[in-house]
């Protein structure tokens, strides 16, 4: 899927640098099938074997390496990341050998000439996870930008799809079009990953320009394979698609930590516990990060209300010492205990923020009632603060979590400026159009 000529081992001779120590280097390397860089075990000689002390030294702090080389056929290797996870020695007749296995690095960079100059640079991300029936693009500012599933791949966790922007002129400023290609790349494949109910990896990002190839290879989590509940079809995305490339130059709503909002979204479980605390945390990272602090005190005046918690600080206090039987606990503790709990008095019911976070962006909530927000605030809570659901029908926790995840997604909708059909839990499985109509 990726370059294919990093997908073989190849040799490289290079320096290993850790903790002032440098040693030259021979190993094998390659990108597997899931984007990692993969190398064979390496052996240890009198230059390197200050690695074996790093690594086998019980209690010392964990050692990172860098490492940069070149192959045979000049292809350039570098990482700031190396790490050696174990070592095992091998003996025979010519006597004691060690080996370091488990090497890993979290980032590493690729450099090579190509042999078909690209006069328009071209940026390509790979993706894992991504499912798509029919290829989707678009014409944007920077060029022609292009997503697609790639055919597929039997390895477990391999990369399944890329999204390319390529550039339609060949005078530009490069370092200026390829900096804000890489943000276009990532805010699409968030919003995509919004769609599709999970979050796609890019383990490796692609560069040409000209007769140059960068890759960039970052180490991710195993990816999930599928979502149980994507917002939009494999075979209907292009709509979506083409909203998440035109918010990026013109959104519609300037909502803060909508890539933080999209990454609790996207976290797969199949526990409803966990689902519903998950779309809670969505619905309170949007209301923290879109509306004022004033916006979620009922007294926005901090210096007024101290007031008031003083006076009733002074009560509780000749309360306390009036009418308490704790004899094992001081007033003064319990009336600090108390105290703590006085400055949530000024704070606004969620509620009253979705109200207000509702109002100030114009998110259509039809078919949504106050009284289901907070039945599913309620059973948030529950499972918060005593660590389960106790109630009897725990069918009510996928109606709980299906209730914020609704309001999630059409506040996303909102601040992308999506218009037209997805797929809808509130309720039921059914297809839904946005906004509602009537709405």
């Amino acid at each position: 899927m990726q370059n294919r000529s990093l997908s073989e081992f190849r040799q490289f001779c290079g320096f290993l640098e850790a903790n002032g120590s440098v040693a030259p280097i021979t190993f094998r390397a390659r990108i597997n099938s899931s984007g990692e860089v993969e190398f064979d075990e390496i052996a240890i000689n009198k230059e390197t074997s200050f690695i074996e002390g790093l690594v086998n030294n019980v209690g010392s702090s964990f050692s990172r390496f860098s490492l940069s080389a070149k192959s045979e056929v000049g292809i350039g290797f570098k990482t700031e990341s190396l790490f050696f996870t174990s070592s095992e020695l091998e003996s025979d007749e010519a006597g004691d050998r060690m080996y370091l296995t488990g090497v890993r690095c979290s980032r590493a960079m690729f450099h090579r000439k190509i042999a078909e100059p690209k006069p328009k640079p071209l940026v390509r991300m790979l993706l894992k996870g991504f499912k798509s029936s029919h290829p989707l693009n678009l014409k944007c500012r920077l060029g022609t930008i292009y997503m697609a599933e790639y055919p597929p791949d039997v390895e477990p966790d391999a990369i399944t799809g890329f999204i390319i922007v390529e550039s339609d002129n060949e005078h530009i400023d490069l370092s200026v079009w390829h900096g804000e290609t890489n943000k276009l790349l990532d805010h699409v494949r968030r919003v995509m990953s919004f769609a599709s109910g999970l979050m796609l990896s890019a383990p490796i990002i692609e560069f040409y320009a000209d007769d140059n190839l960068e890759v960039m290879v970052s180490s991710q989590i195993r990816q999930i394979s599928s979502a149980s509940f994507p917002v939009f079809s494999y075979v209907n995305r292009q709509p979506i698609f083409e909203a998440a490339v035109t918010s990026f130059f013109n959104p519609p709503l300037v909502a803060e930590n909508l890539f933080i909002a999209i990454d609790w979204f996207a976290m797969d479980s199949t526990y409803a516990e966990v689902r519903l605390v998950n779309a809670m945390t969505v619905l309170e990272n949007l209301i923290a990060s879109n509306l004022g602090e004033s916006d979620m005190l009922i007294l926005p005046d901090k210096k007024e209300f101290e007031k008031y918690r003083r006076t009733l600080r002074k009560v509780l206090k000749q309360c306390i010492k009036k009418w308490s039987t704790d004899e094992t606990k001081k007033s003064e503790d319990i009336l600090s205990d108390i105290n703590e709990r006085l400055a949530d008095l000024n704070r606004r019911s969620i509620l009253k923020n979705v109200d207000t976070l509702v109002e100030r962006c114009s998110v259509p909530l039809e078919g949504i009632s106050k009284e289901q927000i907070q039945a599913a605030k309620n059973a948030r809570d529950l499972i918060v603060h005593r660590g389960h659901y106790d109630k009897e029908d725990r069918a009510d926790l996928w109606k709980h979590a299906m209730v914020v995840r609704e309001i999630v997604i059409r506040f996303l909708f909102t601040a992308i400026g999506y218009q037209g059909k997805y797929i809808s839990h509130l309720g039921s499985y059914h297809d839904a159009w946005f906004p509602p109509k009537g709405g």
